[in-house]
């Protein structure tokens, strides 16, 4: 796969998510197993807006050819996406959130396989 077209799909994932969290807070704690109580629902919403601004990095700057920018956007998908997969797995094994857990900690690894994939090599990202 090319890299303009991993970062699409990464871009869109996150676009997706957070404007469930940003548009829909209620429906997608819910999911989680998680109170749709005021506080729950504007941090969801923090994260719906972090998400959506990361997704549009992502898809924005799927067609940069410079080298740098691309290692920059790789990069901060390793730290994101690993922070994602451990507290998600830390949800999911201590009960604050319901099996669903185990599926971002699925989607945060498959994702940061591919950051690591495209960063190991410059000639993977031509």
């Amino acid at each position: 796969m090319k890299l303009t077209t991993y970062l699409a799909i990464s871009g869109v994932v996150a676009l997706l998510f957070g404007l469930a969290f940003l548009l829909l807070p209620e429906i997608a704690l819910k999911q989680y197993g998680i109170p749709a109580g005021p506080h729950n629902v504007m941090e969801a919403r923090y994260f719906g807006g972090t998400l959506v601004a990361y997704g549009l990095v992502l898809w924005l700057g799927r067609g940069l050819r410079d080298d740098a920018a691309q290692r920059v956007m790789l990069q901060a998908g390793v730290a994101g996406n690993a922070i994602g997969a451990i507290v998600s797995g830390h949800a999911a094994t201590t009960g604050l959130q319901n099996q669903m857990a185990w599926g971002s900690v699925l989607l945060y690894a498959v994702l940061l396989a591919g950051n690591l994939y495209y960063l190991s090599s410059p000639a993977r990202r031509q």
